[in-house]
């Protein structure tokens, strides 16, 4: 049922040569093929709503586009496109200071490499996801400091100290290494 509305809306748009809402149109399409597991439909749908964005020169649509084609790729287990796809997306909302939209990109994109078992290359991914949450909107804070104590259990302190110095060139102290560590100590008594 929502499908047919939006090709309704779609074919309106595009008729009436409103080329950004029928990408917007197409991006739903895409979603709604996702979630029925149609990839190839949902995939032709995104690269068409990215080509009428890009034809357009609106660059920070974009990046909803290219996070969707990442999670699109996890899902097939194209780990390197969606990798890809994610430092797109992410790249596009540092640019335009969307700092909503760049940290949920890196919680998806760290998400992605921890589930791969790539453990020292999340570790960065969460670090800079938690630094730009904090910093900006703290909408998810609670989560990058469980995803980061999840990083300490699998690491262990020095690797993790190791890898927080060369990302921010300084020690994690204070409340946040207490936060992180506290997380790491529940997660530990719950396994």
């Amino acid at each position: 049922m929502a499908q047919q509305h939006y090709l309704k809306a779609l074919k309106i748009f595009e008729d009436a040569g409103n080329s950004h809402s029928a990408a917007r149109e197409c991006h739903h399409l895409g979603n709604v093929a996702l979630l029925q597991r149609q990839f190839e439909v949902a995939q032709q749908y995104y690269f068409k709503a990215l080509k009428i964005y890009e034809d357009a020169g609106d660059l920070y649509s974009t990046a909803m586009g290219y996070q969707q084609l990442g999670m699109l790729a996890q899902e097939q287990q194209q780990f390197e496109d969606a990798i890809s796809y994610f430092q797109k997306a992410f790249d596009i909302y540092e640019q335009f200071q969307d700092w909503h939209g760049a940290s949920q990109t890196l919680a998806k994109w760290g998400s992605l490499l921890a589930a791969q078992s790539n453990f020292s290359e999340a570790l960065p991914i969460f670090i800079r996801g938690f630094v730009i949450d904090f910093e900006h909107h703290q909408a998810f804070v609670g989560w990058y400091i469980d995803a980061l104590a999840q990083m300490l259990q699998v690491l262990g302190e020095n690797q993790f100290d190791t890898i927080w110095r060369e990302v921010r060139s300084e020690e994690c102290a204070g409340e946040v290494r207490e936060a992180i560590w506290a997380a790491r100590d529940r997660l530990d008594k719950e396994s």
